[in-house]
């Protein structure tokens, strides 16, 4: 049983790479009373619904795009999008979007270039290994975007511990988790 033990070997020396600025600038980012409009495909639009989640827990005003119960978005909302490659016909036309309502983009990618691209205001690049297995990515023995996506749940999730949850209490929280289950 040596896979657990080596993923998570490879995610420890990911995290000690990631940008601490970039980390500060997320959990002030989530500390914020705007509304949070999370996107992304796939295993990394499962990411966001998990982030999204928790941010609703904490208090926070989320939607997730593609659901039916998303509003309309305006200035002061932020556009959080999670994507690996930081490209796709449907991510691209969201940030042009959002840009045209006033809306700020945020993006956690692998690929940084991405961030200046898509004009982000708040950018978080995790040098995580991607699908695309490009040069600049590390090693893994994970497939396809594995590594990544764990990367973004584990960050998002200590950003929210570091910053909104930091406001709140357990209590808190669970008053606000279903009690339909």
């Amino acid at each position: 049983m040596q896979t657990p033990l080596i993923i998570l070997q490879e995610l420890n020396e990911l995290i000690k790479r990631v940008d601490k600025t970039q980390y500060d600038d997320l959990v002030d980012l989530l500390k914020q009373d705007r509304r949070f409009f999370f996107f992304g495909e796939g295993r990394s639009g499962l990411m966001a619904k998990a982030a999204a989640m928790r941010l609703m827990h904490c208090g926070k005003t989320v939607y997730v795009i593609g659901e039916t119960t998303t509003p309309s978005m305006g200035q002061e909302d932020i556009l959080l999008i999670i994507s690996g490659s930081g490209s796709s016909i449907q991510l691209d036309g969201l940030c042009k979007i959002a840009h045209e309502l006033g809306a700020e983009v945020a993006m956690l990618t692998a690929d940084s270039s991405k961030l200046q691209e898509h004009r982000c205001k708040y950018g978080f690049a995790i040098p995580a290994a991607t699908k695309k297995r490009r040069e600049w990515e590390p090693a893994t023995i994970q497939p396809l975007g594995n590594q990544f996506d764990q990367a973004v749940h584990l960050l998002l999730d200590a950003a929210i511990i570091d910053g909104p949850y930091s406001e709140d209490s357990m209590g808190s929280l669970t008053k606000r988790h279903t009690n339909l289950e």
